[in-house]
């Protein structure tokens, strides 16, 4: 799987710099320090405006692009936030206050106040991806903002969630929003005709604000855009950010691609300082460690499984799902399918495995089924259950013969190896197995939402706040974007109860939905319960965890990060935390 958050396209072939872009004074000094890598959100689109809201748009996350905070990737403390262009905040009754650096300026010398980030949550209401819970703010002087929480509400992430609030200067984007604007997110957050009437407001104000196109970028990150084309940005220093001595390099050269082929030729050229995890296969990782590059290593909180419509017959038997189980050879599929990124799936708990020991003592996972390898505990469930097997192909208690089609997105190639080493598996066993792979990534989503597979590959264990991960599961499933596949409940039509040994009947979907309420501490009992359900249940096969795999040289830099914190997050955001030093 691609790590990229939207597909990889094509760049346009363009020899001409994007509409609306000016070419900069300064330009690259063969005697500056020039770190060179790829974005790995998404290629360079020309013609796409240098802003953050735009989904096309060509704007680069801790380098220019700038939040209060960046997650620090902690699964026992899903709220652990490092700091950015906010210095602290401290939790306060009905809300957040938050303290902006006090040396925080945009690229043109202004300083980054208060205003600019009022203006910034007014564009995430309308863009919708405003912090849940979050009812508005209140400027509580130039440097210092509330947020304020939904009354009568409480989300144990609202801090993390409104700390992750891209911050835009008001100089720029101010003019776009009407005077009213709080008065309609007001409104839009109310009950019946008047709110419906806002939201829609704030809906038809959405391209507005997404279309945008500045004419130079002003940023309050390490660089600025300088200069884009059809091949690269390049972003220089920016001599105002509040911890510009920090910065090592003086300029960044971000290189465009159009998929992982092109990203390993550069990384095999020697021609990248950082690139960042694609999914690779074996003979490619020996070339690109024996062009100098070096990996590094930290955990990923995200993991791939087969998941079940469970209103498919026969997927809503407990017994097919465990078989199914003991039929897939997780290590030997992730030999195949993730050979460099992925670890095979220890624990069947719904969170990635480094996650479910962080919250799950010992003494309870040794409790869990493991489902290792099995074709004889495969069979003997299916036999339990009225499945028959007669001249070498298993029938359903129903009489028809057992088929399955396994479903995956076009591009993924990962899951695409893993499926058909998995189509031969279970067709070895009787189960004839085919594999159909949508035309891309968007598709696949609508055909999931659509209830088009009985069987398909997800993406799972989403971290690191276990509610994230157990949404997934029992809750509104989400794609990359934030948008709700369904209206009611998750494709995968779980149950919301279920008689869990050890617990009695547990409320799946309450329990999930009041993680967000709970602290640590809190939340422990309910992690308990939930794994345990999901090891009984299986609602899906965890096939392999992934593992984040970065590469770097250090034939221009040295002193990279070790923690998985700042690993997980863009090298911005390594560079002003010390690391990342020119040669």
């Amino acid at each position: 799987m691609k790590r990229n958050k939207v597909a990889i396209a094509a760049a346009a072939a363009l020899a001409c710099c994007a509409s609306g872009l000016v070419a900069p004074t300064e330009s690259a000094s063969a005697s500056s320090a020039i770190f060179t890598s790829i974005d790995e959100t998404h290629p360079i689109t020309l013609g796409a405006p240098m802003n953050p809201y735009n989904t096309k748009g060509n704007s680069f996350d801790s380098y220019d692009q700038m939040e209060l905070g960046y997650n620090q990737y902690n699964g026992a403390h899903p709220d652990a936030m490092f700091p950015a262009l906010a210095a602290t905040w401290k939790t306060v009754r009905g809300g957040l206050d938050v303290y902006l650096q006090a040396k925080a300026d945009w690229s043109d010398g202004e300083p980054v106040t208060s205003s600019d980030v009022k203006t910034s949550v007014a564009n995430s209401f309308i863009v919708g991806t405003q912090a849940s819970n979050l009812a508005g703010v209140t400027v509580l002087g130039p440097k210092e903002i509330r947020f304020n929480e939904e009354p009568g509400t409480h989300n144990s992430l609202f801090a993390a969630q409104v700390l992750e609030t891209i911050i835009v200067p008001n100089s720029e984007y101010g003019a776009l929003l009407p005077s009213d604007i709080w008065s309609v997110i007001s409104a839009s957050e109310g009950k019946g005709g008047a709110a419906q009437k806002a939201k829609a407001t704030l809906t038809k104000l959405a391209p507005t604000v997404e279309d945008y196109a500045p004419k130079t970028d002003i940023s309050a990150g390490p660089f600025y855009i300088a200069r884009l084309n059809a091949g690269e940005a390049l972003l220089v220093k920016n001599k105002y950010f509040f911890d510009a001595s920090k910065i090592s390099p003086e300029e960044v050269v971000l290189r465009n691609y159009t998929g992982n082929e092109e990203i390993w030729n550069y990384m095999e050229a020697g021609q990248l300082d950082f690139a960042p995890y694609t999914s690779m296969p074996s003979n490619v990782l020996h070339d690109v460690l024996r062009a100098g590059n070096k990996e590094l290593v930290a955990p990923s909180f995200v993991a791939v499984a087969l998941a079940f419509d469970e209103a498919r017959y026969p997927y809503g038997i407990a017994a097919v799902r465990k078989a199914l189980a003991y039929l897939l050879n997780r290590p030997a599929i992730t030999k195949v399918g993730e050979p460099v990124s992925g670890a095979p799936a220890k624990w069947q708990t719904g969170l990635i495995d480094s996650v479910s020991a962080q919250w799950l003592p010992s003494s309870e996972l040794s409790k869990f089924n493991r489902y290792n390898y099995d074709p004889a505990k495969a069979t003997s469930l299916l036999k339990a259950v009225g499945f028959t097997e007669r001249s070498g192909q298993w029938h359903m208690p129903n009489g028809k013969a057992w088929k399955i089609t396994l479903a995956t997105p076009s591009g993924f190639s990962d899951w695409d190896a893993a499926a058909v080493y998995m189509s031969h598996e279970l067709s070895a066993f009787g189960i004839p197995t085919s594999v159909s792979t949508a035309p891309d990534y968007a598709t696949y989503l609508t055909n999931i939402a659509n209830g088009d597979y009985a069987t398909a590959f997800w993406l799972n264990a989403l971290g690191p706040a276990v509610y994230n991960a157990y949404a997934r599961v029992w809750g509104n499933n989400v794609t990359s974007k934030g948008n709700e596949l369904t209206t009611k409940g998750s494709f995968l039509h779980t149950p919301a109860t279920f008689k869990t040994d050890g617990y009695g009947t547990v409320a799946l979907n309450t329990l999930t939905e009041g993680l967000e309420d709970k602290t640590t501490a809190q939340a422990r009992p309910v992690v308990a319960k939930l794994a345990a359900a999901y090891n009984q249940e299986l609602p899906m096969i965890t096939i392999w965890d992934y593992v984040l795999v970065e590469f770097v040289t250090d034939k221009h830099f040295t002193d990279w990060p070790s923690s998985p914190g700042l690993l997980n997050n863009p090298p911005g955001l390594w560079m002003w935390n010390g690391y990342v030093h020119a040669k």
